[in-house]
């Protein structure tokens, strides 16, 4: 095995969970890659720091559905709120997991919930998580542990939504850059377990430049002696907006993409813009 195949083997995935639906949807997701790449799952619940001291605040007030009539937050309610969460997310890891089979942890952090995670990811080769987060209380910002996922997480990145699992075809983009060729074995590795298909997205200015990047992904695909069916495009540009046309268009059921192939900015608008799983490869 090359150093490159060993960086992009998957040992240990981390999953992050807050019992909302998002979450729920990367635990499937989590579970399912575990079981076929034989990973183990960590799962990983943080008691948001942030919520405790709001809910010491005395003029911090809650508002409970259906009605319209607003409550003083109580630290000591929330902190049983958030055990109860813990609890409810670990027995879902549980499930899903003694279901497939799979080597599971569980541990419960208090801390700032972006940077727990991250911290966690450190550990991790795969970090798995919900686009957006639960609404706690009105003031949480949704998707901010997100954003910080893809922007500095250490590791691969895997966005979902709620009731959006992995389903083919998976979609690469492809640069003649290190990401660019960690994306493709990945999206090779991940297509070839149970989806079989393949979109390669070539970014590339001239078809000279196309057919060059074609041969050499061709090439990387060869390599994994899988049974896959591929369908190359070239693409001249990777605006947020490109991408998001290019992979409705194709029926993305995940997205793989190396970090530097979009800028901060543009890399948010995808997520925002796409409904399937997102890969961030780093």
């Amino acid at each position: 095995m090359s150093k490159q195949d060993e960086q992009q083997t998957i040992r240990r995935i981390l999953v992050a969970l807050d019992t909302s639906h998002d979450s729920l949807t990367a635990l499937e997701a989590a579970v399912d890659l575990a079981a076929t790449l034989e990973a183990e799952l960590l799962g990983l619940f943080v008691e948001d720091t942030s919520l405790l001291r709001l809910a010491g605040l005395a003029v911090a007030r809650e508002m409970r559905y259906p009605f319209i009539t607003a409550a003083r937050l109580d630290r000591a309610r929330m902190e049983r709120a958030l055990r109860a969460q813990a609890e409810q997310a670990r027995r879902a890891l549980a499930a899903a997991s003694e279901r497939r089979h799979v080597a599971w942890s569980f541990r419960v952090v208090r801390g700032e919930v972006a940077s727990e995670v991250l911290e966690a990811a450190m550990e991790a080769d795969l970090l798995t998580l919900g686009k957006a987060s639960r609404r706690i209380i009105r003031s949480v910002r949704v998707g901010s542990t997100a954003r910080a996922a893809t922007e500095r997480a250490p590791c691969c990145v895997l966005m979902l939504q709620r009731d959006v699992g992995i389903q083919p075809p998976v979609v690469v983009i492809y640069d003649d850059t290190p990401t660019g060729q960690k994306a493709i074995t990945m999206a090779a590795r991940l297509a070839g377990q149970e989806i079989g298909d393949l979109t390669v997205l070539i970014l590339a200015d001239t078809l000279d430049e196309a057919q060059r990047l074609r041969a050499e992904a061709a090439d990387l695909l060869r390599k994994w002696d899988l049974d896959l069916k591929v369908r190359y495009r070239r693409l001249a540009d990777t605006s947020s907006t490109t991408l998001t046309r290019e992979v409705q268009s194709r029926g993305g059921g995940m997205l793989v993409l190396g970090g530097t192939i979009l800028d901060r900015e543009a890399l948010q608008r995808l997520l925002d813009a796409v409904d399937c799983p997102v890969m961030v490869v780093r």
